[in-house]
């Protein structure tokens, strides 16, 4: 039986016999850490972005140097398309004057410039098919490679302890755990903003600045 590993290679080849340089979505938790280590066995050049809630956070620069001292790849970093809905709607912070004009980005917005910025064509994502229902259907529908948008998923059949495993193997320590369902990265959820608290308490600062209601989400952790 082939591994998950040698799978997400096979893929990868497909699109290395386009190109030589691919962009990777990384949240610094262990499905993009380990997408980014594949990538970065395939291809020549790889690029990467972060989507952040809180720019110049100290956890997120410490990740991306980490990243960039093995595998040589700058990360990029973007505002988080979500941000507009917790900005237009106060979520987390007082209704501040002109919230209600915060300019519209989605997702798309974000790849179109990183595809300009970083002169790639094609963007992996870890994404696997029993992450949700909603990617268990993209899985399903692209077989792993979505020719239309240039979007590809080398992680689409491992499961949780396939990602460890291969982590491991690789040498790469496994990112803290944040969030739901043990994804790594920085957002609203509680266990990671009590983990930022505790262990960054100058990010935590610079946390309220943007959302000085957050202590709230702690009161239960």
């Amino acid at each position: 039986m082939t591994s998950p590993a040698v799978a997400a290679l096979n893929l990868l080849s497909i699109i290395r016999q386009e190109t030589d340089v691919i962009g990777v979505a990384v949240s610094f938790g262990k499905d993009s850490l380990a997408t980014l280590d594949l990538c970065c066995r395939m291809f020549s050049r790889v690029e990467a972005y972060y989507l952040y809630r809180v720019r110049g956070l100290r956890a997120v620069e410490e990740w991306a140097k980490q990243v960039r001292d093995r595998h040589g790849v700058r990360v990029r970093m973007y505002p988080h398309f979500d941000l507009v809905r917790l900005y237009r709607h106060a979520i987390l912070q007082p209704h501040w004057r002109g919230l209600d004009q915060t300019p519209r980005i989605t997702m798309q917005d974000i790849e179109i410039c990183f595809r300009r910025e970083a002169q790639v064509e094609w963007i992996a994502y870890g994404w696997r098919r029993n992450d949700s229902f909603s990617r268990a259907l993209i899985m399903r529908r692209y077989r792993g490679v979505d020719w239309s948008g240039r979007r590809i998923f080398p992680l689409r059949v491992f499961r949780r302890r396939d990602v460890y495993g291969y982590l491991a193997s690789r040498g790469i320590a496994r990112p803290p755990m944040l969030g739901r369902k043990e994804q790594g990265g920085l957002d609203f959820m509680p266990a990671a903003v009590s983990w930022l608290k505790n262990n960054y308490p100058d990010d935590w600062q610079r946390w309220e600045i943007d959302f000085p209601f957050s202590s709230v989400q702690l009161s239960d952790v």
